[in-house]
């Protein structure tokens, strides 16, 4: 992972935690395309996601070698299939699958690793925080939602594990307060506008956060923060964007101006948001 420091604006981590496609070493073992193991990333992540917090950890390899937006026990940290749609694609050469002690020895060298610098983060903020996920999904279907319908990812989803479209809670604590959320959504909307972007933003559509907002969150594992020194609030809300806005979704060549404006349109936001809600 490579941990830059932010300029200290906010009280914010962001973590860009699916931003490569670097197989390393196991690169050779590896059935996908260049191509496909980059859309299999959340590419672009790792320039759009934004500095003005108090550090972005960014992840350096592929997915494949442990997804570390998922919960430690979760089999699903190593997929056998990328997201392609309609049909996956195998991402190992057959016979070439990783072992458990290869997935034991990758969780020990980028899980925990991540992990552990979170907390460490954290502990050495020594103040109330905010940890904000990064995260992009390509122009598909991500899932049905409660109505049963097929839901074709729209620009932008925030997440705090509260209930469909809505802020507030529904079957567990949310990750950060509804106000939070909600006015984020609204500032977020104003500065998209000033720059022609979209603004066509759902809340925990489909998405309602991974491991990153359901662990760092005092709303939710208070016991948990202070068994690692964290005596002081912290929140957590994930954002997805639809990569369609980023970049070309044939060629993936990516819309500079648009990537700047997406990376100040949240910058902003987030600051505005911060000094209208505390962190609490």
């Amino acid at each position: 992972m490579h941990i830059s420091p932010g300029d200290g604006t906010t009280a914010v981590i962001y973590t860009a935690h699916h931003a490569s496609h670097n197989f390393h070493e196991f690169s050779p073992r590896c059935a996908l395309t260049e191509e496909q193991r980059v859309r299999f990333s959340d590419y672009g992540t790792a320039e759009t996601v934004p500095q003005n917090g108090s550090a972005t950890i960014t992840a350096e390899h592929s997915r494949a070698l442990g997804d570390l937006n998922r919960d430690p026990d979760d089999q699903g940290r190593f997929q056998d299939e990328d997201y392609a749609k309609p049909v996956r694609h195998q991402i190992w050469e057959p016979g070439k699958e990783l072992s458990e002690e290869e997935k034991n020895e990758l969780h020990a060298r980028f899980y925990e690793p991540f992990h552990d610098e979170n907390i460490a983060q954290l502990r050495t903020a020594n103040r109330p925080m905010l940890i904000v996920a990064w995260d992009n999904t390509a122009n598909y279907v991500i899932g049905k939602n409660k109505a049963n319908e097929e839901v074709m990812m729209p620009s932008f989803v925030l997440s705090n594990r509260g209930g469909e479209e809505t802020a507030e809670a529904d079957d567990e604590p949310t990750s950060c307060s509804p106000a939070l959320l909600t006015t984020l959504k609204y500032y977020f909307g104003r500065e998209l506008e000033k720059r022609d972007l979209s603004t066509d933003i759902h809340l925990n559509l489909v998405y309602r956060g991974g491991y990153v907002t359901r662990q760092y969150s005092t709303r939710r594992n208070a016991a948990l923060l202070r068994k690692n020194s964290i005596h002081h609030p912290v929140q957590s809300l994930q954002i997805e964007y639809n990569t369609l806005i980023t970049h070309d979704q044939k060629t993936l060549e990516p819309k500079l101006a648009a990537i700047k404006e997406l990376r100040e349109a949240f910058s902003a936001a987030i600051e505005q948001t911060l000094a209208t809600i505390a962190l609490e």
